[in-house]
């Protein structure tokens, strides 16, 4: 699990108790659009700890999902991807006609860095009441990192580089990032699926629909590992 930009590995405690539940041990990677560089070792370091089941998978939230699209294209040795939040922004001149650096970069703060509304910035990430109180923890979130672009380092692949399947998730409601381009963008990954939350905001994982989208990522997992046949028919 590739936390997004702003958020400490607690902020998934309850995602990642669901999902080991059903036999997916997680583990959760920070810092993707802080230093992209480490987060990407930090989880390859992960995926070569022999004491972990494979196969193994990348689910990823905003900048998160960035880097586990980069990593699968690179080759790393997942079987699958999760994402929700997608940061992607239109840009004519980038070769794949899609740019994540830009994307999804919202005025959280002014101009002198004061936080405008915290309050109003932990409601754009999720609606669940629950988890808003656990982004309300110190330590657990810096409300104004949704202001901070994505770095230059860290940038989707081609999206036909991705050759394994791909979940997208998206808030219906989602204010953050551009719903729209996102999906554009998944529907030029080979077998990529992409869900929308009804009502549904930025944190797809963590919104008033965690339990369905929970489920959803479980029978993705499952599908994959019954050889790409869908279980449910």
């Amino acid at each position: 699990m590739i936390a997004g930009r702003g958020e400490a590995a607690s902020v998934y405690d309850r995602f990642a108790g669901r999902i080991a539940y059903d036999a997916y041990p997680v583990r959760v990677v920070t810092g993707a659009a802080a230093d992209p560089q480490a987060a990407a070792e930090a989880v390859h370091a992960v995926l070569n700890d022999p004491e972990l089941p494979t196969p193994h998978f990348l689910v990823g939230s905003d900048a998160g999902g960035v880097l586990a699209l980069d990593l699968a294209a690179d080759e790393a040795p997942v079987a699958g991807v999760v994402i929700a939040g997608l940061p992607v922004a239109p840009s004519p001149a980038a070769t794949d006609g899609t740019t994540a650096s830009d994307a999804g970069s919202t005025p959280a703060a002014d101009a002198s860095g004061t936080v405008l509304d915290p309050e109003a910035q932990i409601g754009r990430r999720s609606t669940c009441p629950v988890h808003q109180s656990v982004l309300r923890q110190p330590g657990n979130l810096d409300p104004a990192a949704l202001s901070t672009p994505l770095p230059a380092s860290l940038s989707l692949p081609a999206p036909e580089s991705v050759k394994v399947p791909v979940l997208g998730v998206y808030g219906e409601s989602d204010d953050v990032v551009d719903v729209n381009a996102g999906t554009a963008w998944l529907t030029r990954v080979p077998g990529a699926a992409v869900v929308r939350t009804a009502d549904g905001a930025h944190d797809a994982l963590n919104d008033r629909s965690h339990r369905s989208v929970a489920a959803r990522i479980v029978q993705f997992l499952e599908d994959i590992k019954n050889d790409g046949s869908p279980i449910l028919r």
